[in-house]
């Protein structure tokens, strides 16, 4: 199985983001040229020089202070995506700034996660990460500690995106129509941690992967190649109430997992190839998704298969067996019958304009649900286009109730989310407590595409 662009034998070893300890420190968003590799360059931007971005690594309790330096030459604002902080430091995008500074200050009130930051101005955030603005922010607590996960050199970050290479090597960022409206920015070339056909060496021990969907549209379906199982034990909110062990697991843009690997068995030839396994796809989709190939040449379509990165298993096991618990968290998800309303969100396109959530494009003040703080809901995410719909809300974590047909929920459903699924012609239920602070944020598709182009709307915390 190749990456999705020919000769790609892992040869660039994997590279890890620098780390900032610090509560209180400098984050800027610059313009930048990366050489990534010998043949493949991008001219982009970077935050603090990094691409990714350095991983912020905090814990539960801190208060933290971030002077955001907009050098982007367009207008940004800096989201958090996971944390729960008030409106004015969420990243809304009627707070983004053309130039300067925006200091954020909030204390880290939430379980330990793995979460990530990233631009979040309408209508360009899409262009601003997938030219290279993004990296991980995690959040570590004493419940976690106390399981003794593997840490320090068994404890692996990946961030996975999908990039367009033109003949001259250089990444670029060229929407079509039909990408624009209709399937976002499908690339032909993966990146993990902002280079191509990564290795990576590890020893024949229990790691921990912390893999986020970094990419503007594309759905990942991680696996590896010899179909080895491994252990999930994590998603957007946290750690699962209970490991999942499994074969694969479905990735939509934003998404977070937290997977455990056993380099010990399960793998011959000392080699773990990593990889996207084919899945299925709605018809309708895939029709776009020809159509999108056919009019500007972009990546493999929705539920292509092919290779991220490979693990090269040598030395001495140096850690010994790692034994989990049946149950990793406390995890007090709201009861149904706790609702006190429930709300449909219908997820379409018209033709003229775009994606639309309840058939309204997004309007910047606009507050589209109104929530009183405190109040449990049950939201139903409704599909009725033809493409995917990663739904991302801000300011909570949810739990997944169910989804209609035969697909059920997946591993990382069974705890905390802040982003899910939604396919072509699906219905998800969600159930939520709205206890941010008060004030305006937003919801949308996390194809970044799809929400640049209105699919997104306000949320009034009351």
């Amino acid at each position: 199985m190749q990456n999705t662009r020919e000769g790609s034998g892992f040869v660039y070893r994997l590279p890890l983001p620098t780390e900032i300890h610090e509560d209180e420190f400098d984050l800027r968003a610059s313009t930048a040229f990366v050489e990534l590799t010998e043949e493949l360059s991008l001219s982009g931007f970077q935050f603090n020089q990094s691409l990714p971005g350095p991983t912020i690594r905090r814990n539960r309790g801190d208060s933290v202070r971030i002077r955001f330096h907009n050098e982007t030459g367009q207008q940004s604002i800096v989201h958090w995506h996971g944390l729960i902080v008030p409106p004015e430091m969420d990243g809304h995008p009627k707070d983004a700034i053309p130039s300067g500074i925006y200091d954020y200050e909030y204390t880290l009130d939430q379980r330990a996660g793995t979460h990530w930051y990233h631009p979040h101005p309408h209508r360009i955030t899409g262009e601003q990460v997938y030219k290279g603005l993004s990296g991980f922010y995690i959040v570590n607590d004493e419940e976690e500690a106390a399981l003794n996960l593997p840490s320090g050199s068994r404890e692996i970050p990946l961030v996975i995106q999908d990039r367009r290479v033109d003949d001259s090597g250089q990444i670029v960022f060229n929407l079509s129509m039909p990408e624009r409206m209709m399937t976002g920015f499908l690339g032909d070339l993966i990146l993990v941690n902002g280079v191509p056909h990564p290795y990576r060496q590890v020893t024949p021990d229990t790691y921990r992967l912390r893999i986020l969907n970094g990419s503007n549209a594309r759905i990942y379906n991680i696996a590896f190649e010899n179909g080895a199982s491994f252990t999930v034990i994590g998603s957007d909110g946290g750690l699962l109430p209970a490991p999942v062990d499994t074969t694969e697991l479905l990735l939509a843009p934003g998404e977070r997992a937290d997977i455990l690997v056993d380099f010990s068995s399960g793998f011959r030839g000392n080699r773990a190839a990593l990889i996207s396994k084919p899945f299925d796809m709605p018809s309708g989709d895939g029709m776009m998704g020809r159509m999108q190939n056919m009019m500007n040449g972009g990546g493999p379509d929705q539920g292509t298969g092919f290779s991220l990165m490979d693990f090269r298993i040598e030395g001495e096991p140096q850690n010994g067996f790692l034994s989990l618990p049946d149950q990793l968290s406390q995890s007090d998800f709201p009861r149904p019958s706790e609702a006190v309303k429930k709300r449909t969100i219908r997820l379409d396109m018209e033709m003229r304009s775009g994606h639309t959530i309840n058939g309204r494009q997004f309007g910047m003040e606009r507050a589209d649900e109104q929530v009183r703080q405190g109040d449990t809901e049950i939201w139903e995410f409704v599909n009725e286009s033809t493409v995917p719909h990663p739904m991302h809300v801000h300011a909570v974590h949810f739990k997944v109730l169910e989804r209609s047909g035969s697909r059920g929920l997946l591993p990382t459903e069974t705890g905390w989310k802040d982003t899910v699924l939604v396919m072509p012609g699906e219905r998800v239920r969600v159930i939520m407590k709205f206890e941010a602070p008060k004030g305006l944020y937003v919801f949308h598709c996390h194809n970044l595409e799809h929400s640049d182009n209105g699919m997104m709307a306000n949320v009034l915390i009351f």
